[in-house]
């Protein structure tokens, strides 16, 4: 019994100290065989796969006379289904022996004969509560019944070793657990330290030096370091706090202060700390931490700065600046809304915009504020608002929404003006409007209704002097020559007037958007033909204009009524102010995509000062008094030539000639 005491006691000792868990079991393995006379000492280790628990070899020793062999192979995965009452018992912490012969498993009897095996104990090895294997103990050369404190020594040796294994395990995952805070905070800013009260004595962690910029061998030199490094304003805060955190006058230790770097720049650290006690409730640690907030602190200086700007805006803006709520309600107002509205911030805290609206705009404003909550652009509305005084101004108001750091409407901020006197100001021009648009329809009428009742009169003057012609073959040679010469005067005087009626009514209808333009295709050259045709063939002295064509004929689209008076106009232009002079020249260039028209006269030209004037209605070139004429022809030809989506082009010298190009886009746009 002596000798299996100290036996199992060298094997307890070996478990406690060697490192390695592989070296454990062998020597224990080994100690076992050769104290017991025991032939085969074999440890068999749990395996589960898909659901079946199975067991293999991991470490064994065979023969009592020999070293311990160590080998970690799988036996074929053997699982317990063959032998369920192995696990059965095992599994319950309890020990299984006994002869071969006796045993009435069938298979495990046949297994342990073939092997020469008469006697066997297994105790099982627990790690904490987990099954985690066990320990076969065999004998060969005779049938040995096992006495129970031998069983039960054993018994204790498979729980040492699964205490081993369990604290082999708690160690792995403490390693694991260190390595990993150990990581975090050499990847954090933050860094610990552990203050012994008695000794006084502090140690610190790595991140210090990352922090202050010390070496761990700067504060082993000197103890005082890390107090000698806390901003002197801030050093007495910070001792009082410590001490009455230690007399538990305090129940918590944390604040912020400075700390000055080691290369002289100040940084903002947060402080906490632990009280350790002993048993008796004394004191004697104090364990913390110190994290480096200075970029917190920068960006909380930041804030401050710019809500001291936003408020300084706020309170000195003529606007009305205005935080509100998801429901309208206002937390934040400027002062400038006594001015204004003649409430005060504190009036309308709390109070919603929606109560103030004048009703006439309170279902377009709601709708309003609901449409701009789910649209993604700042909106600006103009609306009615009530007053303290309950009188109603104009407010413009712009919109816009306030996001968190999640990009989530958490409300709205609005900045309003008095507008009332722009809106006064549109109205009234808005009736103004109103009252010039009647005097132009009254013109208008006025100019339509006058030139047909001038119409009357000069078409009989134009018939009488007609009349007056065909009767003067019955007078003398003389008076054939003077009348002749009067009723030309006659008639031509009448075609000017005609022709200023014309233009007059046509420019009044422009000028009051009276004129419509009717868009069709139109077969250019024909419509060419027939306008010389029928305005252009009874010139004096037999005068025609010249027609050229260039390029291949294009169908256009074009109001023909329109492009007859800008036509008529420049053609007869050219004609009035090159007498004497050659022919006109009427050029048409197809071109891909537009229509070219050029008028060329090479008569009296434009003179250079008066270039600038001349689509100006009622304007007359200086060089023209002795020509009769409107001065609303080419006024005519412009306002036209844009209504029609044209361009016009003008170059002319004065006693050289004048050239008009018109160009048209041969589709409607």
């Amino acid at each position: 019994m002596n000798n299996l005491l100290l036996n199992i006691s060298k094997v307890t000792n070996t478990v406690l100290k060697k490192n390695s868990i592989t070296d454990t079991l062998n020597l224990c393995l080994s100690d076992i065989a050769k104290g017991q006379q025991i032939d085969s000492c074999s440890v068999f280790k749990n395996k589960t796969t898909n659901g079946k628990t199975t067991f293999y070899y991991v470490n064994k020793r065979q023969g009592h006379k020999t070293k311990p062999k160590i080998e970690s192979f799988n036996l074929n995965n053997l699982t317990y289904d063959t032998y369920p009452e192995l696990y059965d018992i095992l599994s319950k912490n309890k020990p299984l022996h006994g002869l071969v012969r006796d045993n009435k498993n069938v298979f495990f009897k046949k297994h342990m004969e073939t092997q020469g095996i008469r006697s066997y104990l297994f105790t099982p090895v627990f790690s904490n509560t987990t099954f985690w294997g066990w320990i076969s103990y065999t004998i060969c050369k005779e049938e040995r019944k096992w006495e129970e404190e031998q069983i039960k020594t054993l018994q204790t040796v498979a729980k040492n070793i699964g205490d081993r294994l369990y604290k082999d395990k708690i160690n792995i995952k403490l390693k694991k657990t260190l390595e990993r805070f150990d990581f975090y905070m050499a990847g954090s800013n933050q860094a610990m330290w552990e203050w012994d009260i008695k000794t006084k004595k502090t140690t610190y962690s790595h991140n210090w030096e990352g922090m202050l910029g010390y070496t761990e061998d700067d504060f082993i030199k000197d103890k005082e370091l890390w107090q000698k490094s806390i901003h002197s304003e801030d050093m007495i805060q910070v001792a009082i706090d410590l001490e009455y955190f230690i007399t538990q006058k305090l129940n918590r230790y944390e604040g912020t202060a400075r700390m000055i770097h080691k290369d002289g720049h100040i940084i903002w650290i947060k402080y906490s700390g632990i009280l350790k006690k002993n048993k008796k409730g004394k004191p004697i640690k104090v364990i913390g931490t110190h994290t480096d907030i200075s970029e917190i602190k920068e960006k909380e200086n930041q804030l401050e700065l710019s809500e001291a700007k936003f408020r300084f805006i706020a309170e000195n803006t003529t606007d009305i600046i205005c935080q509100q709520k998801m429901d309208g309600s206002y937390y934040y107002i400027s002062n400038s809304s006594k001015e204004i509205i003649g409430y005060t911030p504190d009036e309308l805290i709390n109070k919603k915009i929606f109560d103030y609206i004048h009703p006439d705009d309170y279902v377009e404003m709601l709708n309003y504020y609901k449409a701009f909550l789910k649209s993604s652009k700042n909106k600006t509305v103009t609306y009615r608002f009530r007053k303290k005084d309950n009188t109603y101004i104009w407010l413009e108001t712009s919109l816009k929404k306030i996001l968190n750091h999640e990009n989530i409407i958490i409300g709205i901020q609005t900045s309003s003006r008095d507008v009332s006197d722009r809106i006064k100001a549109s109205e009234e021009i808005k009736i103004a409007f109103e009252k010039e648009k009647e005097l132009n329809e009254m013109k208008s009428r006025f100019v339509t209704m006058a030139s047909h009742q001038f119409r009357t009169p000069l078409t009989v003057i134009y018939s009488n002097a007609e009349l007056i012609e065909l009767k003067l073959d019955h007078f003398d040679k003389h008076t054939h020559q003077f009348l002749e010469k009067k009723t030309f005067r006659i008639k031509n005087e009448v075609d000017r007037m005609i022709e200023l009626m014309n233009n007059i009514l046509i420019f009044g209808k422009y000028e009051s958007e009276k004129i419509q333009k009717t868009i069709k295709v139109l077969d250019f050259n024909t419509f060419i033909n027939s306008l010389l045709n029928l305005y252009f063939n009874n010139q004096h002295h037999k005068r025609k204009i010249q027609v050229k064509i260039k390029g291949k004929k294009h169908f256009f689209f074009t109001d023909e009524i329109l492009m007859t008076h800008i036509l008529t106009n420049l053609i007869n232009n050219a004609f009035k102010y090159s007498k004497g002079k050659s022919d006109p020249l009427l050029l048409i260039t197809y071109l891909e995509k537009e229509l070219e028209i050029e008028v060329i006269d090479y008569g009296i030209g434009i003179p250079e000062n008066d270039i600038q004037y001349v689509f100006t209605s009622f304007f007359r070139a200086s060089n023209t008094t002795a020509i009769t004429g409107s001065g609303l022809g080419l006024a005519v030809v412009k306002q036209f030539t844009d209504f029609l989506n044209g361009k016009i082009e003008l170059k002319t010298q004065e006693n050289i000639g004048t050239r008009i190009k018109l160009i048209f886009p041969y589709e409607k746009k």
